[in-house]
């Protein structure tokens, strides 16, 4: 099974890695977001900044994560807002994060981690980096990390797109640059989940 980017999945697949969307409420596969940290011009925020489910949203706006799980959803069949636990939404498998996608939107992407962490965080970083698709590839990678480490590498990628993510609505070109510079660097509050990945270590040879 493939950890593929799709606009609706009708049912769950007993599967290892995929994105998870609740565009249909009985449906797993990829949710959508492609707006910024700031204020939504759609009404789609509380005063805390929190995402309410229901409420009127816009696309550009309102669609995004607000952490590493926390999906705000806006659906552009009918412009309402869906909040989404992405680990609540990906079950039995890892959140690994709420992510960009290629279209813009964002998404939980779920995944099923190994037992021994074969791959330590950045080791893991570069699997991943290696992969011309989020299919068997990525399952790959996510395979020979443990859930702790999967974890890890998430929160620096949440972070480097969160940091990115005004760059990313205003010029789209160079989205793909900051991200991985804020990645690479731990650019602004990326610093620590940075440090957190390179101290990382996989498990001794033999384990267990």
């Amino acid at each position: 099974m493939r950890a593929t980017i799709v606009a609706l999945l009708a049912t769950l697949l007993p599967a290892c890695g995929f994105f998870s969307e609740l565009e249909d409420a009985a449906s797993a596969g990829t949710e959508s977001e492609s707006g910024t940290a700031g204020s939504s011009s759609g009404g789609a925020e509380s005063g805390t900044g929190a995402p309410v489910d229901g409420e009127p949203c816009e696309l550009l706006a309102d669609d995004r994560c607000h952490d590493q799980d926390l999906l705000a959803s806006c659906s552009p069949a009918d412009g309402v807002l869906r909040v989404v636990d992405c680990a609540d939404m990906c079950g039995v498998y890892t959140n690994f994060a709420c992510v960009s996608t290629a279209s813009g939107q964002h998404a939980c992407w779920c995944v099923e981690p190994g037992s021994q962490a074969v791959n330590s965080c950045t080791e893991l970083e570069v699997c991943l980096s290696q992969c011309g698709d989020f299919g068997a590839c990525a399952d790959a990678c996510f395979a020979k990390s443990t859930q702790t480490t999967i974890r890890l590498y998430g929160a620096l990628v949440h972070c480097a797109e969160s940091y990115c993510d005004e760059t990313c609505r205003e010029d789209p070109a160079g989205c793909a640059t900051c991200v991985v510079t804020a990645r690479l660097e731990g650019s602004g509050d990326c610093t620590i989940p940075r440090a957190l990945c390179d101290g990382d270590e996989n498990d001794e040879p033999g384990w267990p």
